[in-house]
């Protein structure tokens, strides 16, 4: 397994906050957050045919705390595919997150929940707006105690030097529609007391719970056996300055 040392993870940290820029949580736009790279099963020799199918009975943890970014969604989506083609089929990916770019969870999204593969999605403290969608990918879907759900409505900068203010809003309209469709696919309509074209709405666990959000208990652990790998994204943050709860 390709991990990286204290230096690259340090540049990985450095860039991401760097590289932040004024996108926060669901904005339409996107980060350019790079640096090191945790490449999960990526440098491993070949596996036999033996191998590849005794993979199929074990699970792959996959942590993902860090913020929804093309970086970030690259990764898990190149981890996922690269234990696919080492035969693995089972999937747990805890996650805490400060949610980011919607287009590039509708990347991860897209990508992975089409794959032929169980996946497991545990919400371990906040899972903040476009996180969301990461968690929906779980066909299993628990949650801790304390841990929360952030939703708002779909925001976005515009850039004059790159398109006009009607081609922003059909993009933002467009979006508005998929991130509704992956709503509605997870746990149905979004409730009308959650009031979100007015303000943000926190939803606890126990809330989630209440609309199918989240659909199993708190104990992911339980009944994961064996496992056959522990891996992680890179972790990328925006700077603290500009980082916000959004209660």
């Amino acid at each position: 397994m390709k991990r990286i040392g204290g230096k690259a993870f340090a540049f990985a940290l450095m860039a991401g906050m760097a590289f932040g820029g004024n996108t926060f949580a669901q904005s339409v736009t996107g980060s350019a957050a790079g640096g090191g790279y945790y490449g999960g099963n990526a440098a491993r020799e070949k596996l036999t045919p033996e191998e590849i199918e005794a993979n199929g009975e074990k699970t792959v943890i996959i942590n993902f705390m860090s913020d929804v970014n093309y970086w970030s969604a690259l990764q898990l989506v190149v981890q996922v595919q690269g234990y696919y083609r080492d035969g693995y089929r089972k999937f747990v990916i805890p996650i805490q997150t400060a949610g980011g770019a919607v287009a590039s969870a509708m990347y991860a999204y897209e990508t992975i929940s089409r794959m032929p593969i169980t996946i497991t999605t545990v919400a371990l403290g906040d899972v903040d707006s476009s996180g969301v969608y990461l968690y929906c990918m779980g066909e299993k879907r628990y949650a801790a105690p304390g841990a929360t759900f952030l939703f708002h409505p779909m925001n976005g900068s515009l850039n004059p030097n790159r398109r006009g203010q009607e081609a922003a809003e059909r993009r933002i309209e467009n979006l508005t529609v998929w991130s509704d469709g992956v709503n509605k696919a997870c746990f149905g309509e979004v409730p009308d007391a959650w009031d979100l074209e007015r303000r943000d709405y926190r939803v606890l666990a126990d809330e989630a719970g209440e609309v199918g959000l989240v659909n199993a208990g708190s104990d992911y652990f339980e009944g994961i056996e064996p496992i056959g790998d522990v891996t992680y994204v890179t972790p990328t943050f925006y700077p603290s300055q500009q980082y916000s709860t959004r209660q």
